[in-house]
């Protein structure tokens, strides 16, 4: 009987010291330092994903599921922090349709007003004590000419206070709110002769050129609508303007853009929008 309980007792303590043994080797992996500089091989023929690339594909898998907001966040962050990867062009342009969407649409949201007319309201004065145009006002409300306001009447207007930034270099003129990227746009020439460094300017002046000659102010709205679009800096006559065969030829200095994108711009721009341009890459 006792040398069965010894068998016992030597089987326990051999359990115990087996335990105790491995309990010490687990623990000393666990707290040993990692190896520096020691990278994974990755085994020949794989593809790295770049994080640009993961942040696209899943702001078009939100895209696809209708799930807008989710999916401009991922956009913005794609091309605020990987303006050069190769999905950047891209994300730039569909952010560009999915906040001029909203910003263009007659639907109240934030960054718009609802404004009830009152006795003595024009027009003109409707866009200057809302930081807007006469353009914008007849757009935003489906408007096709400055008809008499009655008080109660409801306008939507959209405070136009933005801001554009040129990059020469880059070819792309850049549409922001509050430092928040609303679209870019391709620049398609450029003749400013500044050589380097930055430029600040404002939009001083909007015209229309009119097919007949001459040019015509955004007052007289009718005659304007139909005009080429001009924004003239306040800078040495440096111009915004929708680019021709003779504009690349001519000695004129600005920055020129497609006919869509000038008359776009047109209409979401005023007098004082400030302007950035930078000449030399950063």
């Amino acid at each position: 009987m006792m040398a069965i309980i010894r068998v016992i007792a030597a089987v326990i303590v051999m359990a115990v010291l087996a335990a105790t043994f491995f309990l010490v080797e687990r623990l000393r992996e666990e707290s040993a330092e990692p190896q520096l500089g020691v990278v994974p091989e990755i085994p020949s023929g794989a593809t790295l994903i770049k994080p640009g690339e993961i942040a696209f594909e899943r702001a078009r898998e939100l895209l696809a599921t209708g799930q807008f907001a989710e999916a401009r966040e991922k956009l913005e962050f794609l091309v605020g922090v990987y303006p050069s990867s190769a999905s950047a062009s891209e994300a730039r342009r569909i952010l560009g349709e999915l906040n001029l969407d909203d910003l263009l649409s007659t639907e109240v949201m934030e960054g718009k007003v609802m404004y009830k007319v009152k006795s003595g309201d024009n027009f003109t004065r409707i866009a200057q004590n809302h930081d807007t145009t006469l353009d914008c006002i007849m757009h935003m409300n489906g408007l096709q000419r400055m008809d008499k306001l009655f008080p109660g009447d409801e306008l939507v207007l959209l405070p136009l206070n933005f801001n554009i930034r040129i990059d020469v270099p880059r070819k792309l003129l850049s549409l922001y709110r509050e430092g928040r990227l609303l679209k870019s746009y391709e620049l398609l020439h450029a003749k400013a002769r500044e050589g380097s460094g930055e430029l600040r300017s404002k939009i001083g002046q909007k015209i229309g050129l009119l097919a007949s000659g001459g040019s015509v102010s955004p007052v007289k709205f009718e005659n304007y609508r139909n005009a080429r679009k001009v924004l003239i800096l306040d800078h040495r006559g440096l111009q915004l303007r929708e680019i021709t065969t003779s504009d690349q030829e001519e000695a004129g200095r600005g920055f020129f853009l497609s006919g869509a994108d000038i008359e776009e711009l047109a209409l979401l721009l005023r007098v004082g929008n400030e302007v950035e341009v930078r000449f030399a890459k950063r």
